[in-house]
């Protein structure tokens, strides 16, 4: 799934190359993708201009001219493609999005798990249920948010409510950079910890943004251009069990979440 780092390097794409160009036509194939409210009410978008873009946690705001906002959500495997105009559609393809003199950006979504909805006209669960972006997080809120907690660290650095944008790769890589175990129950950490932890998430996905993302073995995340990321490369924990830390050299462990895996180093971490 696509996470902050990833969600801001699209971002980065469209703003690059749609903003001030006017909306000619939205075309939409999957009725799915537009399932918070009539899919017609998106053609209200048609002949306004796109005045600026913005990302809270994964959700990415394309802001029109007459006060509406359009909510882009990629979810487990949704892309924006930036496209000529005319060009072929790949399969899966939900919506286009035609801009004058700029082409179009196509939305690929697969699994279908992704949407688009108008934020005035989504339902009372909307996005108020977020907790602040994670790249604005402040460490009495992280602290607030973990004490007397005995969940595992982990599920509440993924936990949208508490922190938005960090999902299960960069929780591990976050951990690894504040030294603490993703496993470790979250109320245990001290405010040196909390404090580490908030240094880690700012610079894990500074790193990751400058790196245009993660594109894992399965290709699924490119960015607007279909170019992959690169930060799969610095990964210090994350997929590495059994190589070498990167810090000590001792193997990295996995340890099972739930229903997922994750990373760290015995040495390193505690």
């Amino acid at each position: 799934m696509p996470e902050l780092p990833e969600v801001e390097t699209v971002r980065r794409g469209l703003h690059q190359l749609y903003l001030g160009r006017p909306l000619l036509g939205l075309v939409l194939e999957g009725h799915r993708t537009v399932r918070r409210h009539p899919p017609g009410l998106l053609r209200q978008l048609e002949g306004r201009v796109l005045e600026g873009t913005d990302r809270v946690g994964k959700f990415l705001f394309l802001r029109w001219s007459g006060g509406r906002d359009l909510v882009v959500h990629l979810r487990m495997s949704g892309q924006l493609r930036a496209e000529q105009r005319g060009a072929q559609r790949r399969p899966h393809t939900h919506a286009v999005m035609a801009f004058d003199g700029a082409g179009e950006v196509h939305f690929v979504d697969p699994r279908t798990f992704g949407e688009l909805f108008l934020l005035d006209e989504a339902r009372p669960e909307g996005l108020g249920h977020l907790g602040p972006d994670a790249l604005r997080l402040s460490a009495g809120h992280l602290a607030r948010a973990l004490d007397g907690r005995r969940a595992p660290l982990k599920a509440l650095l993924t936990d949208q409510r508490v922190v938005a944008g960090v999902g299960n790769i960069y929780a591990d890589e976050i951990c690894f950079a504040a030294r603490v175990r993703p496993d470790r129950p979250a109320g245990s950490l001290s405010r040196p910890a909390v404090a580490r932890l908030v240094a880690g998430t700012t610079d894990v996905l500074a790193r990751a943004i400058e790196a245009g993302g993660s594109t894992l073995g399965d290709g699924q995340y490119c960015d607007l251009f279909g170019q992959p990321g690169s930060f799969q490369l610095q990964h210090a924990v994350y997929g590495r069990e059994g190589l070498p830390c990167r810090s000590c050299a001792r193997p990295v462990a996995r340890v099972r979440l739930g229903a997922r895996s994750s990373y760290f180093c015995p040495r390193c971490q505690r």
